[in-house]
């Protein structure tokens, strides 16, 4: 018993001693550094011309030479040739000669963790996603963010960051794949659920791997009754034909067509046409995330590369820390054990997206940030470059992150395309998209609802978001104590044990 009580206060001692190397959770003082960056339009620039510029809509695969495009209080106001639209005297004007300008990114599979993960996706030009699961409950009371409060700060101008449209608390049957997942092994539960997310203001409902078959048709039906998407995996028990037929509108990961931890197809291996023909008809959007396997992850050099990726620059010391310990976990996960597995799965997804582009089946930009070393908004643009690496065109690959996310989101009229009316989310680049899906990287700057971000400010933000994460002397001096205070208790208790009493010599 006092063994088990020592070993207690060393890991305390040890824990709290990487809280203050890392500067997490409840040790870090007053709203994070994006809260800095709150408004939606910057004081004096409502009214932002891009004048001269080469303009990508999105509307079909074209440029449009020489155009002017007007933004105001959020909102784009007008566009046309240059020579015949008039910038008002009041507007900021940005060079467009020689650029191009697009719409902002979606990222349709996100979780958001940590709000200064905002931060990172604007910076790559996301300024819209879809956060796939929900905080409630136990994780809000293990420090999650409330995805609905963030939405609405955002909306209301509190809080800087993309547009966000949240799924609710992940909806799991037994055995839980998570201990934070809610179970539901009744149908009366998982419709209670259903109807308490539509109240809370949620935008989908996601489904997880056990849920039973009755389970997952009450979610369905419930859901339908109360006019909210059914969005996520698919259920072992359900299975890919039970899901098409259902009316989910997403499927995330390939889960169905692939057994990620087996490695190997779950349909048959000559149908994958057919199963992409009969998932294009089902009209059934897959979010294939295909980033989040890539080759030789788990080699000396690509651990190496992972650790010393740009984007890890600007997470914060505790995301770098527990990074490889998270991304060993998950790799436990697998039942296929052979060091080729990142290879192995990557083809098998390749194949299965090649299958479903054939079939003109509807593909979704997303990518599962921030799992481990998969970085908010740099992950993004390693999800174009493998969608392209699959078959699809720069066009095709950027359509699955603007204009066909704003459809699957039923919100084309307000975002994914550049057009008078629309929400003023924009990118403006150095090189044409359409020719190189690499140029999306080639930044100029940012516009988010209508607030112009040039490039050179968002690395100045990107910088001194690193330079937050740098203690202050509260912050410092305080666990200090705390470990101090574990220490002393640790080795009183050690000193019992031993047969020893504090400030005393040995006893009799």
């Amino acid at each position: 018993m006092i063994l088990r009580r020592f070993l207690s206060g060393v890991l305390l001692v040890i824990g709290l001693g990487l809280l203050y190397l890392t500067n997490v959770g409840a040790l870090s003082f007053g709203k994070p550094y994006v809260y800095d960056f709150s408004g939606e339009v910057p004081d004096g620039n409502p009214v932002v011309a891009f004048v001269k510029v080469n303009l990508v809509p999105m509307d079909s695969e074209r440029v449009l030479a020489d155009q002017t495009v007007i933004a105001r209080a959020g909102v784009i106001e007008m566009i046309g040739n240059s020579d015949q639209v008039q910038v008002p005297n009041e507007a900021l004007m940005v060079d467009g000669g020689g650029k191009y300008l697009m719409p902002g990114l979606v990222d349709m599979h996100v979780h958001i963790q940590n709000e200064n993960d905002m931060l990172l996706l604007i910076a790559n030009g996301v300024t819209s996603v879809r956060n796939m699961w929900g905080s409630t409950g136990k994780m809000l009371r293990f420090g999650f963010p409330d995805q609905l409060t963030l939405r609405k700060q955002i909306e209301q101008g509190a809080l800087f960051g993309p547009t966000i449209y949240t799924a609710g608390p992940v909806m799991e049957g037994s055995p839980s794949f998570h201990p934070m997942a809610e179970v539901f092994d009744t149908m009366d539960a998982a419709r209670d659920s259903v109807a308490w997310q539509k109240m809370q203001g949620y935008n989908f409902i996601k489904v997880y791997d056990h849920l039973s078959p009755e389970v997952y048709q009450a979610i369905i039906e419930e859901a339908r009754a109360n006019d909210i998407p059914v969005v996520g995996h698919v259920p072992f028990a359900v299975g890919l034909d039970g899901v098409l037929e259902s009316g989910q509108q997403t499927i995330e990961h390939l889960t169905g067509y692939i057994d990620p931890d087996a490695v190997k197809f779950i349909i048959p291996e000559d149908q994958l046409d057919e199963y992409a023909i009969k998932t294009r008809e089902a009209h059934v959007w897959n979010v294939v995330t295909l980033s989040e396997y890539p080759k030789s992850k788990e080699t000396p050099e690509g651990f190496e590369r992972l650790q010393n990726q740009p984007g890890m620059a600007y997470v914060s010391p505790g995301t770098r820390m527990f990074s490889p310990f998270l991304y060993m976990m998950a790799a436990k996960t697998h039942a296929y054990e052979g060091a080729d597995y990142p290879e192995r799965i990557a083809e098998l997804n390749r194949r299965m997206v090649a299958a479903l582009h054939r079939a003109d089946a509807s593909i979704l930009l997303g990518t599962d940030a921030a799992q481990a070393y998969h970085i908010p908004g740099f992950a993004l643009h390693e999800e174009l470059a493998y969608l392209v690496e699959a078959g699809f065109s720069p066009y095709e690959a950027i359509e699955a992150g603007t204009r066909n996310a704003a459809e699957a989101l039923d919100n084309l009229k307000e975002f994914g395309t550049v057009e008078a009316g629309k929400r003023a989310d924009l990118i403006l680049l150095d090189g044409n998209p359409l020719e190189d899906v690499s140029n999306v990287q080639r930044r100029v700057g940012v516009m988010v609802r209508g607030r112009w971000l040039a490039e050179e400010e968002l690395i100045s933000m990107l910088d001194a978001l690193v330079q937050s994460y740098k203690p202050n002397l509260v912050e410092r001096v305080w666990p200090l104590i705390l470990v101090a205070i574990g220490g002393y208790l640790v080795f009183r208790k050690r000193g019992t044990a031993l047969g020893y009493l504090p400030n005393q010599g040995k006893q009799k």
